[in-house]
């Protein structure tokens, strides 16, 4: 009997996913050394760390930090904007938001509300309001960037927040 038939071209893939894996673990090291966490695990965390409200809040508080990418909405049954998220670079450094803020035009008042289960900080998004069961205010995708600008996300969910129970419910 002659040797066994190997099968073509396993070779040749098995070597692509062992240059990707270490190519990723070498990414891994250098967005470390420069301080920086992987965006996976930073994503995570805000998962986690959103776990941990338990209860609603809205505070009376000062106008919003600067920032861009952000999304400003008019109420649909009110004299109010919603401020939905966003990003700001000092130069060196990128923050994002997730924080949502209802600004009542004739009394120059920012409320900020926080809510279980919200999305993770996102710029670049869509969103609209409804007057629908109570008011909704809707959002979909967006980009998460790791702090030095060198990691990106782009998110393709859907989230709405209900007026009336001033909760976050994911849609997809």
């Amino acid at each position: 009997m002659g040797k066994k038939d190997k099968k073509k071209g396993k070779g040749a893939e098995k070597t692509a996913i062992k240059t990707e894996k270490k190519t990723t673990q070498k990414i891994k090291k250098e967005l470390a050394a420069k301080g920086e966490e992987d965006i996976g695990a930073l994503l995570a965390k805000f998962a986690e760390d959103d776990k941990s409200k338990l209860a609603v809040t809205e505070d009376l508080v000062p106008p919003p930090s600067k920032r861009s990418s952000f999304s400003l909405t008019p109420h649909p049954d009110r004299d109010q904007l919603i401020l939905f998220g966003g990003e700001y670079f000092n130069g060196s450094k990128s923050f994002m938001y997730n924080d949502l803020f209802f600004y009542t035009i004739k009394q120059n008042r920012w409320h900020k509300v926080t809510s279980p289960g919200s999305p993770p900080p996102r710029s670049g998004h869509q969103a609209v309001a409804l007057s629908q069961s109570g008011g909704q205010l809707w959002i979909f995708g967006g980009e998460f960037t790791s702090a030095t600008q060198s990691q990106f996300y782009h998110f393709k969910d859907l989230w709405v927040f209900h007026f009336s129970s001033k909760r976050w419910e994911k849609i997809t």
